[in-house]
């Protein structure tokens, strides 16, 4: 029996290991690289560390997956229309605000919790081009006036729109939706780990698929 248990820890760790490796190299290939081995425009000469400028190991933020970035403060502007009967949360949630840590433009890269390597040794971090954080006019600089996107951190009720698809088991048509309450956010739609369907979208918007995944249209 002990033989078995410890065969089956093995090949849990086994797979684990492979799915994060898997999950690493997906990233590595994509513009969220911001190490010294990235391809896209914003990238650091400093580190050769890929998931730090996202994700730290030890003494992580509290607030989603061992997160490695200090909050953005905000106040931000929220979606708001007579036609949304969903409830919209006055400020963007975690796994929202965690993408506006980059996305909003008011944080630098490299405001992190903790640096590469032992976590305390300062860095004298270099970018491409001295750009340090997403450049104005850039469209994936949203800033904090997010009236004119998607609603974020909207509850997903069904019960309030019928023009809505279902949540099943915490997805909508394999889409996650966060919290006890069922909400949207950023990574309803994104991936951040890969992008096969850009923009980091989770699946194909061809004939707006992606979009009726939620949408009855």
């Amino acid at each position: 029996m002990n033989k078995i248990l410890s065969g089956g820890l093995v090949l849990l760790l086994v797979l684990g290991t492979f799915y994060a490796l898997n999950a690493a190299d997906n990233v590595a290939n994509t513009k969220h690289n911001l190490s010294s081995s990235g391809t896209g425009t914003y990238k650091t000469t400093s580190t050769t560390e890929i998931c730090i400028m996202c994700h730290t190991p030890h003494s992580a933020s509290l607030n989603v997956a061992l997160w490695n970035k200090t909050d953005p403060s905000g106040p931000y502007n929220m979606y708001n229309s007579p036609t949304i009967d969903m409830i919209v949360s006055s400020a963007p949630q975690l796994q929202s605000l965690a993408c506006l840590a980059c996305h909003d433009g008011s944080i630098a890269f490299d405001a992190l919790l903790n640096s590469p390597g032992s976590g305390n040794n300062p860095v004298n971090w270099q970018w491409n081009n001295s750009w340090d954080r997403i450049q104005a006019g850039e469209p994936t600089r949203l800033g904090t006036d997010l009236a004119g996107e998607h609603p974020v951190s909207t509850s997903y009720d069904v019960t309030k729109d019928t023009r809505f698809n279902a949540p099943v088991d915490g997805k909508v048509n394999g889409l996650p939706i966060y919290g006890p309450d069922g909400r949207i956010e950023c990574g309803s739609c994104h991936n951040p780990h890969d992008n096969q369907y850009p923009p980091f979208l989770r699946a194909s918007n061809t004939a707006s698929e992606l979009c009726k995944r939620c949408h009855i249209k």
